[in-house]
Order: C-alpha cells, then sequence, then structure tokens
C-alpha cells in the first residue's frame, strides 16, 4: 500500500484572495494519489456493494495558471477517484491521474500546453491569441508525438464485449480523443482504445480520398463524445463525433455486443460545426441535440470567440433509427425544430412509446434556455444577450414519428408534439437506474440546490447542497393534462418544507446539513427490489467547507466522505443515510462517475502488470529529465517508414559537414586579436544555430 503523508493534501493552488474562482476551495486540484487506502466506515455497508466500485472523474489541473490566465471548471487533467468494497467488506480509496500524453506535457512545461475552454468561448480575446494557443498546442503534440490531444476528464463508462468473458474495461472519455482504459479496481491506466473491430477498423482507420489525410479533418478522426450511451438490454455501443473543419459536422457509431462495427462514422448533416456534449437513445431510435452553441473556426473570421451561442439559430433534434442508412433504413434522419434557442448538456432518459399513427419518442433533458454556464464556469464576462437568470430545468419533449417514416419513408420534417418544464427547482447530472436506461421509468435523480442555481458565478455553478428524486412519470402526466410549464412549480424550500408537515408529491429531496455539499450520484439497485426506487444513492459529500481558509484555500487534513442513501426514503434526511465512508483527502467538484458491481467488474479483461509511478514521483522528476525523455528519446527498434530513412539518409552528412563548418567559425569568432571595425560573416552568424540543429539530427538518427 502506497499513501502519501496527508499534509499535502490541501492541493498545489497557492494561498492567495486572487485565485481564479474555479481553482479555490473545494474546486482546488490534489496533488497527493492514495492507492487502496483503507477507509473507516460508520454504519453497516450493504451487501448490494461488496465486491463493486464507485468511480468518478473529473478535471484536476496538476499545474494550475497563474494569476490573470484563462481557466475553466472543464479544463484540468483528469484524475479518478474510487471507492472499492473488498469482498471482506472493507472500502479501499484510490486516486489517480489518468497517464496520458498531455500529462507527461504539463509536467514538462509546468502549464497545460492546450488553451483553455475560457479563451475559445471569451468575447475578450483577440484573434490572434486565439489562433496563437491553437496552433500552439498542434506544434506541441506533433513534436512531442503526442498522437491525442485529451486529457479524458469528463466521464467514465463501463462496456464489454460477448465475444468473451474477459473483455469487459473501464473506458474513461472527454470529447477531444477516443476512450482510454483504465484498469479497475486501482486504476492504472492502460491505452487509448479505438474501439477495434474483428475487420481491422477502428476509431483511427481511414475511408476518405488520399489527398483528404492531410487536412485538419484528419486531427480528429479519432475523436468521440464524452457521453456513449450503452443499451443495457443487448449491449449495443452508440456514440457520435463531431467536425469542426469537414461537413457533414457530425458521425454517427454503433457497435454491436460482439464488438462488430453495425454503423460506423455515418455522417449526419447539422449544417455547421457545433459543441455537442450528449445525446439521446431509445431501444430504436437516436436523438442528435444540434443546438445553437457553435464550434467552428468561422467563427474567428466574424471576429467572433471560436465557441459562439448564436442566437439566430434554432434549436433542432435530430432523431433517425439506430442503423441509419443501413439496407433496413435508408431513409434521411427526421429533424424537429423548436424556435427558442436552448441549451442541454445532459439528457436523463429517452424512450419509445407506441401511437395511433406511429411511435412517440420521449426525452428528458437538462434544459438551459441561453448558454450562461459556459461563460460562469470560466468566471469570464457574460455577453449582454445571455444575462439574467437561467435555471436549468428538467424538461420534457416528445416528438412524433410518423407511420410513414417507420414504412421506409422519407419524411423531411417532425412535430414536437410536447415542451415543458417538469419542475421549477434547478436539476442537472441527472441518473438513474441503468437497467432501466433506454425504457420508460418513473423515476430520474440529480442535484439541486436550496438556492441559486447552477448557472451562479463564482463557484456556484456546481455547489449542490441537495440531491433530488423526481417521479417523472407523475410530473408528464400532470404536465400534458394541465399544460404548465412547470408542472410543479414549488421551490426547493417549499418541498422541504411540505414533506416536513407530511405533504407528499411528486418530488423528495434530501438536503445536506449547511456547509456540506454533494456531487453526481449513482442508483445501486437493492437486490430482489420490489420497486424502482428500492436501491441506494451513492455520492461524495464534500467536507464542512466552514474549514476553509480566510482566503478560501482548503485546511490540511480534511477529508470527504462517500456516503449511501436509502434511495426509497431520501427525504427523511439524515436518517436514509445508511452508511458513511471517512477518505483520506477531498475529492474535488467533479464531473461524472459510474458504479461497477462485482459481477461485471470480476470480467474485466486481463492485462501484463502496469508500472504507472504515483503523481507524487512524477512531480519530483526534474524538468530537464522530462524535456530529454520526451522531446529527444527514440526507441531503439522503433520502425521508421521510407520516407523517414531518405530524409534523414541525406540530412546526415550534411549535418556533419555544417558541425565541422560551425566549429570552424567558432574558432575564427574567437581568436585572440581581432579588427575592431570587423564583421560577422553569415556563416558565423548562423554558425550555433546549424550545430544545434546538427546535434538534434544526429540524435534522431541513432
Amino acid at each position: 500500500m502506497k499513501t502519501r503523508d496527508q499534509s499535502q493534501n490541501a492541493g498545489t493552488v497557492p494561498p492567495s484572495s486572487d485565485i481564479h474562482p474555479f481553482l479555490k476551495g473545494n474546486f482546488a486540484p490534489v496533488e497527493t494519489e492514495f492507492i487502496s487506502f483503507p477507509c473507516k466506515v460508520q454504519g453497516v455497508i450493504p451487501p448490494e456493494f461488496i465486491g463493486g466500485q464507485y468511480i468518478r472523474n473529473g478535471g484536476n489541473p496538476i499545474h494550475p495558471p497563474e494569476k490573470g490566465r484563462h481557466y475553466h471548471w472543464f479544463d484540468g487533467d483528469g484524475m479518478l477517484h474510487g471507492v472499492y468494497f473488498t469482498p471482506e467488506g472493507v472500502p479501499l480509496y484510490t486516486n489517480r491521474h489518468l497517464a496520458t500524453s498531455l500529462l507527461k506535457m504539463t509536467l514538462l512545461l509546468l502549464r497545460s500546453p492546450i488553451p483553455s475552454i475560457a479563451l475559445l468561448i471569451s468575447p475578450l480575446s483577440s484573434l490572434h491569441r486565439i489562433v496563437a494557443a491553437i496552433l500552439q498546442s498542434f506544434f506541441l503534440a506533433l513534436r512531442a508525438r503526442l498522437g491525442v490531444l485529451s486529457v479524458a476528464n469528463t466521464s467514465v463508462f463501463w462496456w464489454g464485449t460477448t465475444s468473451a468473458e474477459s473483455d469487459h474495461r473501464l473506458l474513461a472519455t472527454c470529447e477531444s480523443g477516443p476512450p482510454l482504459e483504465v484498469r479497475v479496481p486501482e486504476l492504472e491506466t492502460v491505452g487509448w482504445d479505438r474501439l477495434l473491430d474483428r475487420s481491422g477498423e477502428s476509431l483511427k482507420s481511414w475511408r476518405g480520398p488520399w489527398w483528404k489525410r492531410f487536412a485538419l479533418s484528419r486531427i480528429q478522426e479519432d475523436w468521440m463524445t464524452a457521453h456513449p450511451r450503452v443499451d443495457p438490454v443487448d449491449g449495443t455501443l452508440l456514440f457520435y463525433s463531431t467536425q469542426m473543419f469537414e461537413a457533414p459536422h457530425a458521425r454517427y457509431s454503433v457497435i454491436d455486443s460482439s464488438g462488430q462495427h453495425l454503423v460506423w462514422k455515418q455522417g449526419v448533416d447539422i449544417g455547421r460545426a457545433k459543441m455537442m456534449h450528449d445525446f439521446a437513445a431509445t431501444r430504436t431510435h437516436t436523438i442528435l441535440l444540434n443546438l445553437p452553441l457553435t464550434l467552428a473556426p468561422t467563427n474567428l473570421l466574424s471576429l467572433l470567440p471560436l465557441i459562439h451561442f448564436d442566437r439566430s439559430l434554432p434549436s433542432e433534434f435530430v432523431i433517425f433509427p439506430r442503423l441509419l442508412r443501413s439496407a433496413a433504413t435508408p431513409q434521411e434522419p427526421i429533424r424537429f425544430t423548436e424556435s427558442e434557442p436552448c441549451l442541454i448538456f445532459h439528457t436523463a432518459n429517452a424512450w419509445d412509446e407506441p401511437t395511433a399513427d406511429g411511435v412517440a419518442i420521449n426525452m428528458l433533458a437538462c434544459r438551459f434556455k441561453s448558454a450562461k454556464l459556459v461563460y460562469a464556469a470560466g468566471a469570464i464576462d457574460i455577453p449582454a444577450a445571455e444575462r439574467g437568470q437561467d435555471v436549468v430545468q428538467l424538461h420534457y419533449y416528445q416528438f412524433g414519428i410518423p407511420q410513414a417514416y417507420l414504412n421506409k419513408e422519407s419524411v423531411d420534417s417532425g412535430r414536437i408534439s410536447h415542451s415543458f418544464s417538469l419542475m421549477a427547482i434547478p436539476f442537472e447530472f441527472p441518473t438513474m437506474p441503468t437497467h432501466l436506461s433506454m425504457s420508460a421509468s418513473r423515476y430520474v435523480y440529480g442535484c439541486t440546490m436550496q438556492s441559486g442555481s447552477f448557472d451562479e458565478r463564482l463557484g456556484g455553478a456546481a455547489k449542490v447542497d441537495c440531491l433530488v428524486k423526481v417521479n417523472v412519470e407523475d410530473l408528464i402526466r400532470r404536465g400534458k393534462i394541465s399544460g404548465d410549464s412547470p408542472a410543479d412549480s414549488r421551490t426547493t424550500l417549499e418541498i422541504l418544507q411540505q414533506w416536513k408537515q407530511g405533504i407528499r408529491g411528486p418530488i423528495e429531496v434530501f438536503a445536506l446539513p449547511e456547509g456540506l455539499y454533494a456531487q453526481e450520484c449513482q442508483f445501486v439497485p437493492r437486490t430482489d427490489a420490489k420497486t424502482e426506487d428500492d436501491g441506494y444513492l451513492v455520492t461524495y459529500i464534500v467536507y464542512d467547507e466552514s474549514n476553509l481558509g480566510q482566503d478560501g484555500t482548503p485546511l490540511p487534513d480534511e477529508g470527504s466522505e462517500l456516503w449511501i442513501i436509502d434511495a426509497k426514503n431520501m427525504a427523511e434526511g439524515l436518517e436514509s443515510v445508511v452508511c458513511r465512508i471517512e477518505l483520506p483527502q477531498r475529492v474535488p467538484y467533479g464531473l461524472h462517475g459510474t458504479w461497477i458491481p462485482a459481477s461485471k467488474l470480476q470480467r474485466q479483461r486481463s492485462h501484463p502488470p502496469i508500472e504507472q509511478p504515483l503523481l507524487q514521483a512524477k512531480l519530483e522528476r526534474s524538468r530537464l529529465q522530462h524535456f530529454v525523455s520526451i522531446l529527444f528519446d527514440r526507441p531503439p527498434d522503433r520502425q521508421r517508414s521510407a520516407f523517414e530513412r531518405l530524409v534523414l539518409n541525406v540530412m546526415w552528412p550534411m549535418s556533419v559537414v555544417m558541425l565541422l563548418l560551425a566549429l570552424y567559425e567558432a574558432a575564427r569568432m574567437f581568436k585572440p586579436i581581432r579588427p575592431a571595425t570587423s564583421s560577422l560573416s553569415w556563416p558565423q552568424m548562423i554558425s550555433l544555430p546549424i550545430a544545434f540543429v546538427a546535434v538534434v539530427v544526429f540524435r534522431s538518427t541513432r
């Protein structure tokens, strides 16, 4: 067992009142990694947890930006925090950085080599600064042979194929690259998983004309969404990717449970490049969210930020059968348009419902009316068009799919039969029982707060002091009958007060004690459950923020806790807390996680032993050592292409000659007696740069 002195747990952010608001308090990163650290338990661990593991992902910058530099909550090197419940019932805490190539470059440069999202969305960012940051990132990537510009800091999901009993794995995701495989329970990084199938095709495979291999679109070839969907019934994996530089700007893929690519990078026209974070899927159809948040290089030509919320664009929902444009479904998607622009980061669920003239596609999503959160999470000035209160609400959509489309006939557009909010309280980070996803379910769980909303600045966007259970079945029925939006107009405080008075309703709120905050939760069903909500919610509970220093920095030796809450009785407050597990350090506010039961964890595919030094050891290495290792080392058995060998064979004798010339000119420059009016010749002026180039070329030809 490897541990580190807990006094270092305060993180790497220096104590200062000028710290970026999303780097102070429990947003501050941690720099200590614990491996299988046994934790103290208050209460009784339910038997459903034995042998399983709860894992959550999120950004944890090892070298946060200095004062005045851009930073966004969605930035940061990926770090996983996991609690594994051993067969003996001992919870073991492990946290590890994901060992990406960008992490190596960050350790080398002592800063992130890629531009912050805040730089790309800020209306005050100059064109030359954005272009320079992007070009610098790609130059570093090429020079250091990174291959992937991803920090894998957004989400994690478990997926496997039935072609082999032990072919399941945990994958960490981010929009800017392929999934990254991680071995559980100690969370060692295995490597990029490009979803290879039996034919040899993978995310990196190229199908287009040869000359497009050199286009900018090649950079995004192996990118995929951070929120893929796994069908709980047949194990099918569905995902999409976006393209900034080439139309159509969305690509859709489906992999069956045997690992075979059924649909592979099928183009879907969304008009222009968009920033798409999530999508939805039923058992038969897929829904892409073509919303007005653009991510297009053409924005720069109009003197707009690279990421821009264009209010002149409608909100479009692109719906098509799972096996898009196959022999079974040759028609184009149906497009449903809503005139009011909106922004959806996360969908909660989607399901089919037969109707008299076709089928209805139902979707629940966390809907913003503006892009205020995008700016607030970067603590930058919000454009006037996005100002004002914007409460994200759990929203219900119903899209009518006509029978003609089901009969393989083309239909250009469809009608949104219902669109209304289920409740007035803010609602984000939705979750539900995974075995019920893609089908109608009664309950959805998520995060809310007693006051404020997710769009607040200065850290308010992520401070969750309440978990909530929503009877969506009841609220959808109410909304369809009354036509009200929202269907339940009560505030969080009103709901809490009514439950104390014995007045029940479709919304149950679990309120944390003052000063404590929660994060996204996961639902774990009880064995032999009798009802849908018969199970537990598991989440990281942040330590009491009253322990923060006067400047907002975390105090040492203050750890977080993992709480297991009875979901069926969660409105009872602390009485519903079944178990509290004390962790050895803080778990910073993060993003998305998953629960892996013992039955799945045992099916993990095997790997040779993985040596992954702790972050503490990486930080102790010298900068020069990293520089030599990353930029100049070449494996002795590396296979070189014919073109590379030709270039090196030409450059090698030239470099020897130029090095001799450089040494000769340097000797002439340092003669004891030289005329005072003499000037340097051109060979003398370039002698030292040529010598440096010669040494680099010599090192490359080893």
